[in-house]
This record gives C-alpha cells, sequence and structure tokens, in this order.
C-alpha cells in the first residue's frame, strides 16, 4: 500500500550559533495521518515527541542532536524513489555575502556577492560541514556516514538567502548529529566611519572634504533633472498637486478638495484636491528608518559609531526608548557632516524638492513625514495605527475581529484620523501590510475556544473555507465602519499584499466591497498581466496601486544585491521604466511606490537585527549622494507616465 509523504518541520535555534544561523530540521516520512510535535523540556534537553503509532523522538542538548524512533513509530526504509527521505536545512542569511564562506568537509568557498549561473555551490557526499563569517566565528555539523549535501544560492527562486540542504541515511533507525561553535578571534571592521563596507564601489566617499563639496555638485545635478522642464516640452504642466493641468476639464472630473477615485470609459483615475488627474509617483520610507541599524553587541565591528551627543544624538532612533541606544543611522550622522546638523522634517523637505526633479510626486507607506509634506505642499499616504492591537498569533497581521474589547481598541486607534481628515494633501490610507489573510481557513479552527474568532467557528456550523470569508467580511465591516465615521474625506487604499495573498478570489471578492483600492506589493522582473487583471476582475474593479517594488545594482552600491538585481544603475532605471510603464498602461492601476528612498543599512535594518536586510533599495546612499543614472533613468520614465495622462 503507498502511503503518502508528510513534511514534519522542527525549529531549533542552537544557542551557541553563527550569527542568525538557525537550524530547521524538515523530516520526511511516510506516514498516513498529520503529526504534530509536543515540545517539552527533560533536564537539560528539550524534546519534541510525536505520539504517532508509538514515540518519536528529536532531543536537542549543548553539542549533540538525537533523533530516534520507537519500534513501528516511523519507518524510514526506502522502498521507492523520492519516499521517506529525511531532509536537514540550514538556512543562511544574505548578510553572508560580505565575506561568510561554506565548507564541505575539506571544499570551501565563500557565500558570492550576486547569484551565479549555477546554484549549487556545493552538492555531494560528507560528513562534516560549517558556515563561518567574516570574521572567523564558525559553526560545524557533524554527521553519519553516507550523507549527501547541498549547498544552494536559493535567490535562483527569488528568495534571498543560502542554504545548506543535508539529506540523510534515511534507512537509520538512530542517528547522532554533533555540532560545535568556534568564537572569532577578534573582529574585523564592517563598516567605515561613513557606513560604508571596505569593498570599492562607484561614487564611495573618502574623507569629510568630500561629503561637503557635494551639496554644490548635487545641486546642480538635481537642478540639471529639469523634470518640469521636459514635461513643458511635452506639452504637459502641472498643478500645485502634481496632477497634470487641464484633465480635469477635459476629461469632466470632479474637483472635491480631496483626493478620490473616477472611472472615465475603460479609465481609472486618481484625482487630486484641484480636480485633476494624478497618478501616484510615491517614495516608500520616505523619512528614512530602513537606514537604521542595531550596533547591540557588535560595537567593535564598526570602525565609528555616533556618539548620543550633539551635534551626532539625532543619529540615534530617539522616538523609541528601547531603540534610543541601540539603533544608529550613517546617513543620518553623514548629513551631520555634510550640512552641520540633522532635523527629521528639515531632510524631508530637502529630500521633496530633490525627487520632485526625477518626477516622483508623493511619499509612500511607512516614514511618513507629514510635517514635512505639509510644508512643501507634497501629498502623502499614511498607514492605519494598528501596531498595539492584539493579534492573532498565527496569522500574521491580523486581529480578531469578533473580540469586542479588540474591536474598542481598533475603534480608538483609528480616533487619530481625525486629525488628518480635512487635510487635502493626504491622498488616503493603508490598512497594514503583508498580512497572512491565507492563513485564516488554517489557524482559526487550531485556535482555543479563548479566542472569540474560534468560538464564532464553531458556532457557524460551517467548513474553515466558508467561515474564512465570513471573518474576512467581518475585518473590513469594523475598519471600514470605524474609519468612515471619523474620515469621511479620504481613500482606504487596501491591505498591501503580497502578490501569493491576494491570488485568492474569496478575499478580492469580499475585500472589493470595503475598499476604494487594492494595494499588491509587487516584487517582479516582468509584469504578469493575467494576474492583475485577474485580481481586477475578482475585486469587482476596483483600481489598484503596485504599492512595493526595486531593483537593486548591488555591484555599484555600497550594499547587497536584491532579488531582483541589474548590473549597472543605469539599468535599475531602465527596469524601473519598464515597471512604470506597464502599470499606466493597463488601466485600472492609478499608482506606484518605490522601496525606498535610502538605502538599507549594510550591517542590516536595525529591527531585524544582525540578519537584517541590507539591499540597495534607495534613491539616495549612505553618504547621501544619488545614483544619478538611476535618476536620470526615472526622470525619463516618469515623463513618459504623465504623458499618458495629459
Amino acid at each position: 500500500m503507498k502511503t503518502s509523504v508528510k513534511r514534519i518541520a522542527v525549529y531549533s535555534q542552537v544557542k551557541q550559533s553563527c550569527r542568525c544561523v538557525a537550524l530547521t530540521v524538515a523530516f520526511l516520512a511516510a506516514c498516513g495521518s498529520a503529526l504534530g510535535f509536543e515540545a517539552k523540556l527533560e533536564g537539560e534537553k528539550v524534546v519534541f515527541e510525536c505520539p504517532v503509532a508509538g514515540t518519536f523522538r528529536l532531543e536537542c542538548q549543548t553539542g549533540k542532536v538525537k533523533l530516534s524512533a520507537a519500534d513501528g513509530a516511523v519507518d524510514f526504509a526506502v522502498t521507492e524513489a523520492k519516499s521517506n527521505q529525511m531532509l536537514l536545512s540550514m538556512l543562511v542569511p544574505p548578510s553572508f555575502i560580505q565575506g561568510g564562506a561554506w565548507r564541505v568537509d575539506a571544499q570551501e568557498g565563500a557565500f558570492p556577492f550576486a547569484l551565479g549561473l549555477d546554484e549549487k555551490l556545493f552538492k555531494g557526499n560528507g560528513r562534516e560541514i560549517a558556515v563561518k563569517d567574516v570574521n572567523g566565528e564558525t559553526l560545524t555539523f557533524g554527521f553519519p556516514v553516507g550523507t549527501y549535501f547541498e549547498v544552494q544560492d536559493n535567490r535562483k527562486w527569488n528568495w534571498n538567502t543560502f542554504e545548506y540542504r543535508i539529506f540523510l541515511p534515511a534507512e537509520m533507525k538512530e542517528w547522532q548529529m554533533t555540532y560545535s561553535f568556534a568564537p572569532a578571534q577578534g573582529r574585523k571592521k564592517l563598516i567605515d566611519k561613513f557606513g560604508q563596507t571596505p569593498r570599492d564601489f562607484p561614487g564611495k566617499i573618502k574623507d569629510d572634504a568630500e561629503l561637503k563639496a557635494d551639496i554644490a555638485s548635487e545641486r546642480e545635478f538635481y537642478r540639471s533633472l529639469d523634470f518640469a522642464g521636459h514635461l513643458a516640452r511635452k506639452g504637459v504642466r502641472l498643478d500645485d498637486f502634481g496632477g497634470v493641468a487641464g484633465t480635469g476639464q477635459r476629461l469632466g472630473l470632479k474637483k472635491t478638495g480631496f483626493f478620490h477615485l473616477e472611472k472615465r470609459g475603460e479609465r481609472h483615475y486618481l484625482v487630486d484636491p484641484a480636480g485633476n488627474a494624478f497618478f501616484h509617483l510615491g517614495v516608500c520610507v520616505f523619512g528614512g528608518g530602513d537606514d537604521l541599524t542595531d550596533v547591540t553587541g557588535r560595537e567593535d565591528a564598526f570602525e565609528w559609531i555616533p556618539p548620543h551627543e550633539e551635534p551626532f544624538a539625532a543619529a540615534w532612533k530617539t522616538d523609541e526608548p528601547y531603540w534610543s541606544t541601540r539603533a544608529v543611522s550613517h546617513y543620518r550622522a553623514n548629513l551631520v557632516r555634510k550640512f552641520g546638523s540633522y532635523d527629521h522634517t528639515t531632510a524631508a523637505v530637502r529630500n521633496i524638492a530633490r525627487v520632485r526633479q526625477a518626477g516622483f510626486n508623493s511619499m509612500g507607506a511607512f516614514g511618513e513625514v507629514s510635517a514635512a509634506a505639509r510644508r512643501a505642499s507634497f501629498p502623502y499616504a499614511k498607514q492605519f495605527p494598528f501596531w498595539g492591537i492584539k493579534k492573532i498569533p498565527t496569522i500574521r497581521g491580523m486581529f480578531d475581529p469578533y473580540d469586542a474589547e479588540t474591536v474598542k481598541s481598533v475603534e480608538q486607534a483609528l480616533d487619530s484620523v481625525r486629525a488628518d481628515a480635512d487635510d487635502p494633501l493626504l491622498i488616503g490610507y493603508f490598512l497594514d501590510n503583508e498580512q497572512a489573510f491565507e492563513a485564516i481557513a488554517r489557524a482559526v479552527p487550531e485556535l482555543d475556544d479563548g479566542w472569540a474568532a474560534k468560538r464564532a467557528f464553531a458556532a457557524s456550523g460551517k467548513s474553515a473555507e466558508a467561515f474564512a470569508e465570513d471573518f474576512i467580511e467581518k475585518y473590513y465591516g469594523v475598519i471600514e465602519k470605524a474609519f468612515r465615521a471619523r474620515d469621511p474625506n479620504h481613500l482606504l487604499l487596501g491591505n498591501r499584499w503580497m502578490p501569493s495573498t491576494a491570488d485568492n478570489e474569496t478575499l478580492c471578492r469580499v475585500a472589493g466591497r470595503h475598499l476604494d483600492a487594492i494595494s499588491i506589493n509587487y516584487y517582479a522582473r516582468d509584469i504578469d498581466r493575467g494576474f492583475v487583471r485577474r485580481i481586477y476582475g475578482w475585486t469587482g474593479g476596483l483600481p489598484q496601486i503596485w504599492s512595493e517594488f526595486f531593483y537593486s545594482a548591488g555591484k555599484e552600491s555600497n550594499v547587497g544585491p536584491f532579488t531582483f538585481d541589474v548590473p549597472t544603475q543605469r539599468e535599475r532605471g531602465e527596469a524601473y521604466g519598464r515597471y512604470v510603464a506597464a502599470a499606466a498602461s493597463m488601466g485600472f492601476v492609478v499608482g506606484v511606490e518605490w522601496f525606498t528612498l535610502i538605502d538599507q543599512a549594510a550591517t542590516g535594518r536595525y529591527f531585524q537585527g544582525v540578519g537584517g536586510e541590507s539591499y540597495n533599495t534607495g534613491l539616495l546612499s549612505v553618504t547621501d549622494r544619488p545614483y544619478r543614472d538611476l535618476w536620470t533613468g526615472m526622470r525619463d520614465a516618469n515623463v513618459k507616465v504623465l504623458e499618458t495622462v495629459k
């Protein structure tokens, strides 16, 4: 009788591990029933026990991991191809491109900066693997004879990690895996005083004098972009909000004093307060944030860390007490060197003037600086302040809409929108970011009865899938009712879905009844027109904002390459141009948002720790230098986009 293959994942963080390398132990076992693990302590051991036809144990203690199966529990004998395999995988964060190395027995190599032609860095049999960071800190694992290894570059599949894949001899009833940890012998300086990595790249700063000299040369560069002049030569001029002047009269659009949406023929328009067509060309994280990095416990890896005293005090994240002594921005410190001081609003106003010269007309999500936006008459989007709302832990980012206290908390949080209800520069609100709506049907039945959603599900008598629709309806209903009562003037811009979340007819259909627009964090090398049209149809014809995307050119920057990496900053601008042209051509996409204004910190953005994202996301480097070829390409692309709405 053929049995089904189940994947059982047990996650264990090895304490003496190489920084941020978590071990994932995943077993593929032939078993006819779903398996669940219960974790418990037995002295110094952490034991994961699976009570299926006996006992299946994974024991973790200092220096040794032991897997054993009692008679009849799990049969690891291989009877046919691809059955009963035992797989362990260990993920290595992308930060290891800055000098990390892999090893299998005597063969070793560096983790490559950019994806090569072959995603397999190694494949073959061995007894021992190791991963080493730039300082020589090393984590080593030993395995039984006959183990097969793969060292893999997951960027091939748009997953920015490296991975050890370990295939164990499946016929063994008991095996042992040993591990050891070797600390670093001293520490290398990962970052210079400007926040730059040791390797060479175009535009690298050598001294303070270069920073100060940039003021005059960059002023001339931004002036030379002359976005308004390029538009004027195409017969296009802009109104005070960045909309295309005259389009309101030609298209018969309404002038409401606020941003709103209208449809004329087969085309949707985001209409600005002056009544003209406005294509939202936004930049996310405008006020910075991803440029901050956590220095805790690795202060000696930095050549220089800004002091907490003036004039560098503002380089620290002082708006959150927990991070005020941990998270620091070399970008902000460089602005102090360059301009003499750093003020959040002043810096944002300066950057508004800059990005306007490339054709950007608004702020996107995160790092919103509304004071700067109002000072510079620059439209902006905001996000609902739901960070403190109690969430269901097994459904990422989702609160329980059936819980009366939670609903009250949501309503209280939305009281804050009253303050900006009459602001004509505010486009609207994103509800949240990349929530796991797709997990609702699975997760709600697994909750205990302490959750109101679980009680509602039990009382409904419905299938999990049918109840998921009710849950989503309840979720959107709570938010829409509370928001419209407090702010009737601004738009509900959606939840910034990941594409895998958006590809759900039920979710789209329900959201379409409550939102003004759909937002998708749509990262893509090539636009899948069939996919976005499908979402458009399912939502009942709601316009879309593609709310997050970027391309990197890692070799021509201070930071690392993203999944969608190109060789040069010029090609980065070209990739941007293809993306926004495709968006504008759809007829129902009313805006896009580039992620981000400033490069992420080379040592990882602060809230993700040492292994945090560290990509060439920015229009500006850590030294405040614009990637000039990128800006020129973006200027040309944005001119073409606004030509299409004249």
